[in-house]
């Protein structure tokens, strides 16, 4: 099992530099934190949308970008939040169902500021899935990474987890996420080798998505576009470089291919001319932990 170094400093700074964050002219004073259920988060303030791609409230702060590497396109959202708790998973129903919906719609019910697909939890019937702190399925059979996020938001890797290999609790921290796609694309510095994956496509140039940590409290949501209208797609080595050079500690790979979307502000962003969009199972998603009324009133 490895880890990102820890970075106490850096948190407490990005703390303090949320709780003035430009926009909204408000301090967050109280807890600022969320339930680790399936509720949704605070509704976003509208006057925190600060032109099409960013956010900021006392809470998180969103900057999304976009560009082109090697004849394909990309988009990154860069999200700091100020408690663990903002960052959630959903389904489009519940953890007992395989019902799906358009990704649009399940970040719209819980208030997400900005969401990306999950991993698809029950497409193989098989993984160890954690959400929201409730173990859904434990069935490893040892082929995959799997991606734990701790109660204070690090990232963790149990690699090729096998029965019996992955504990509830990381240095005394409860596991709250734990997700089944993988592999891992980076992680101590370096790329990561087994690409290999079986029903991973890993070779075909294809659209692929990431989940990063870059540090204490702070994420990147990372994908390539599909081949389509001039985008040639990144196999996943391809895409494994380029997420090595967005100044991360830790990056996993999630569900690609149809399943890929990232919406912020209530759109799809990525690919949005390709309209081959496959109704997710399941979203990751950044949430507000802003309550202006809460505000009212303290010094």
């Amino acid at each position: 099992m490895t880890r990102k170094p820890a970075a106490l400093l850096l948190a407490l700074a990005l703390i303090c530099s949320l709780a003035a964050a430009e926009g909204t002219g408000s301090v967050c004073t109280g807890a600022c934190s969320l339930p680790f259920d399936f509720s949704p988060g605070r509704p976003p303030l509208e006057e925190g949308f600060i032109g099409e791609w960013e956010y900021s409230d006392p809470t998180i702060h969103v900057v999304l970008t976009t560009g082109r590497e090697e004849d394909c396109d990309w988009w990154i959202a860069d999200v700091q939040i100020a408690h663990a708790s903002q960052l959630r998973t959903a389904a489009a129903d519940n953890f007992q169902s395989e019902m799906t919906i358009p990704a649009v719609t399940l970040a719209d019910r819980m208030n997400a500021v900005v969401a990306c697909n999950g991993d698809f939890w029950f497409y193989t019937h098989r993984g160890y899935i954690v959400r929201q702190g409730q173990l859904v399925l434990n069935n490893l059979h040892g082929g995959r990474d799997v991606l734990l996020i701790a109660e204070d938001g690090d990232f963790y890797v149990e690699h090729k987890a096998r029965a019996g290999s992955v504990i509830s609790t990381i240095e005394g921290k409860k596991i709250i996420n734990a997700l089944f796609f993988g592999p891992v694309l980076y992680e101590n510095g370096a790329v990561g080798t087994e690409m290999r994956y079986k029903d991973m496509a890993w070779q075909e140039k294809a659209q692929r998505m990431a989940i990063c940590q870059a540090g204490p409290l702070h994420y990147k949501l990372i994908c390539c576009a599909a081949p389509f209208r001039g985008s040639a797609g990144m196999t996943l080595p391809q895409f494994a470089d380029f997420v090595a050079r967005q100044d991360v500690l830790l990056a996993y790979n999630l569900d690609g291919g149809n399943s890929c979307a990232l919406v912020f502000h209530g759109q799809k962003i990525n690919d949005r001319e390709n309209q081959e969009l496959r109704d997710l199972a399941d979203i990751v998603y950044f949430a507000s932990a802003y309550d202006p009324e809460a505000q009212e009133g303290n010094p």
